[in-house]
C-alpha cells in the first residue's frame, strides 16, 4: 500500500460556534464538537487509516483521540508544525465585530500564509516517509487547512474549512509544492 493522507478539520468549540478566531488559544472542544469528532471517525470505518494524529492544541488532540477509537486507529505524538494559524491581536475578537482598520492594523501580527507552508508542507513530508506505506490522518485547523489546501490547488477558494471537514492530500502534488514554495504568494 502507498503511503497515503488526509487533514481533518477538529470539532466545535465555543469559540467556533461564537464566531471568535481562535488562533493558538488552546480552546477545548464543546459538545457538538466531540459529536462531530465520532462522526467523522464513524465515517472513516473501513477506509483503512492506522494513524491519527494532530496539532498540539487541546481541541485537535481530543479530536484525533476520538477519531481514533472509532476507526481503531493508533495516535501519535503531536505535530507542532500543523497547529493553526497565529491571528496576534485578533485571537478572541468575533470577526464580524473587527473593523477593516483594526484588521489592517493587525496585518503585521498575523502570521503570513507563507509562513504556514514553510512550517506545514516539510512536517507532512516527514510524516509520509516516517510512515510509509500507512494511511495516516492528521487533525489540523481551518486556517491552517486552508491555507495548504489552496497552495495545493493553486487556487484561493472563497469559503473556509468547516469543523470535521475532511481534506485529501495529493503527496505527488504535496511534493511537487515543496520544490515551489518560494514561489507560492498568497
Amino acid at each position: 500500500m502507498d503511503t497515503s493522507f488526509a487533514l481533518v478539520r477538529h470539532g466545535q468549540t465555543d469559540w467556533n460556534l461564537a464566531g471568535r478566531l481562535q488562533g493558538r488559544t488552546d480552546i477545548p472542544l464543546n459538545e457538538t464538537g466531540r459529536e462531530q469528532a465520532r462522526e467523522v471517525g464513524r465515517k472513516l470505518i473501513g477506509e483503512g487509516f492506522s494513524l491519527v494524529l494532530a496539532s498540539p492544541l487541546e481541541r485537535a488532540q481530543e479530536t484525533a483521540v476520538l477519531i481514533a477509537q472509532q476507526i481503531g486507529a493508533a495516535t501519535g505524538n503531536a505535530v507542532p508544525e500543523l497547529i493553526e494559524r497565529g491571528f496576534g491581536p485578533l485571537e478572541g475578537r468575533i470577526m464580524a465585530e473587527v473593523s477593516d482598520e483594526e484588521s489592517a492594523a493587525a496585518a503585521e501580527q498575523i502570521e503570513p500564509r507563507a509562513h504556514i507552508l514553510s512550517r506545514a508542507v516539510p512536517a507532512l513530508l516527514d510524516i509520509a516517509s516516517r510512515h510509509a506505506g500507512r494511511k495516516i490522518m492528521i487533525v489540523s485547523h481551518g486556517a491552517t487547512m486552508r491555507t495548504i489546501r489552496d497552495a495545493l490547488s493553486g487556487t484561493k477558494e472563497p469559503q473556509g474549512v468547516e469543523n470535521g471537514e475532511i481534506i485529501d492530500v495529493d503527496l505527488a502534488r504535496l511534493e511537487q509544492l515543496a520544490g515551489e514554495l518560494d514561489l507560492v504568494a498568497f
